[in-house]
C-alpha cells in the first residue's frame, strides 16, 4: 500500500517500532521540503506522493525548510499533530523565549538585540545567536573580546554554573534527567550523557505551564539548578523521549492516540475514504 500519511522523526529508534505496525504512514528521517499542489501534500520533486496528514516530530536543522514545511501544513490545513503554527512559536528561539518571559516564566534578566560592540549584560553571560536548538549557537561571553557578530535578534542571559536538568512532559506524565557533557560548557552539545533524575513538584508544575504556553502535550524543558533554585532556559519542541524504556513506551502510546486522530481528522475533511 502506498503510504497515506506522514511521520517526520527525529528519534527512530523510538519510532520505528511503531511505524512497522502502520503500513499507511511513511517515516522521513531527513530535513526535506514539502508543497501542496492541489490540496496534494508531495515530498518536492516527487510526482506521486499524497499524504492526507502528519506527526511532526523532528527538530530539522536547516530551520528554512522548517519553518516552509510549517507553514505549508498550517496554510492548507493538512490534519497534523502538534498543531503547526503551535510548532513555528515554540521552535523560533527568540520570540519563544520573549514569549516566556512575558508570560513570567523566566525570573532573570534576558536582553534580546541586534547586533552591537556593547555587553548586553555583565559578564560572564550567555549569548544566543540563530535559531538552532541542541546547544547550537551559544556563546560564553567573559569579555568583550569574545561578543561575536551576529544578524538579527540574538539572545543574552546569566550565565549559570550549576546542575543541567531535563523536564520532560509526555501527556500526563512527567521524566527527569541530569545532563552532563565533559567536553564543554554547553551541557546538551554533542557528547552528553544522560541520567534519570528525580523533579519535584514545583519544577513539573512550571514546565507544564511552559508546556502549555504552546499548546504542546509532548516537550522537554530545560533549566540550570544553582544554590538559587532553578533557572529556565529553553523549551524544546521534539525533545529526546527515548530516555528510558517507561519514557519511550509512554511515549509510543501518545504517537499511536495522535496518529489514530489525525487518522481520523483526514477522513472526517474528506481527504481519504
Amino acid at each position: 500500500m502506498q503510504p497515506r500519511f506522514l511521520f517526520l522523526t527525529g528519534e527512530p529508534a523510538v519510532t520505528l517500532p511503531l511505524l512497522k505496525e502502520r503500513p499507511a504512514w511513511a517515516p522521513v528521517l531527513s530535513a526535506i521540503s514539502f508543497d501542496v499542489i492541489a490540496g496534494r501534500l508531495h515530498r518536492r520533486r516527487s510526482a506521486t506522493d499524497d499524504f492526507h496528514g502528519v506527526v511532526y516530530f523532528a527538530d530539522v536543522r536547516d530551520k528554512d525548510v522548517e519553518q516552509h514545511n510549517l507553514r505549508v501544513l498550517a496554510e492548507n490545513n493538512i490534519p497534523c499533530w502538534p498543531d503547526p503554527a503551535a510548532l513555528q512559536a515554540a521552535s523560533q528561539r527568540h520570540a519563544a523565549l520573549g514569549r516566556c518571559v512575558a508570560a513570567g516564566l523566566v525570573e532573570h534578566p534576558v536582553v534580546q538585540s541586534r547586533f552591537t560592540r556593547e555587553p548586553l549584560l555583565p559578564f560572564p553571560y550567555v549569548l544566543k545567536i540563530g535559531e538552532e536548538h541542541r546547544g547550537e549557537g551559544k556563546h560564553l561571553i567573559r569579555s568583550a573580546r569574545d561578543i561575536p557578530p551576529w544578524d538579527g535578534i540574538a539572545t543574552a542571559e546569566p550565565f549559570f554554573e550549576g546542575e543541567s536538568v531535563r523536564v520532560l512532559v509526555l501527556g500526563d506524565r512527567a521524566f527527569g534527567v541530569r545532563i552532563q557533557n565533559e567536553g564543554t560548557w554547553i551541557k546538551n552539545a554533542p557528547g552528553a550523557s544522560f541520567e534519570a533524575w528525580a523533579p519535584d513538584e514545583a519544577i513539573v508544575t512550571h514546565a507544564r505551564r511552559a508546556a502549555r504556553l504552546f499548546g504542546l502535550t509532548v516537550a522537554g524543558i530545560d533549566y540550570v539548578i544553582d544554590h538559587d533554585g532553578p533557572h529556565f532556559i529553553e523549551l524544546n519542541p521534539f525533545p529526546r523521549v527515548g530516555l528510558s524504556s517507561e519514557s519511550a513506551a509512554v511515549a509510543r502510546e501518545i504517537f499511536r492516540g495522535v496518529m489514530d486522530a489525525v487518522e481520523a481528522s483526514a477522513r472526517a475533511t474528506g481527504r481519504i475514504g
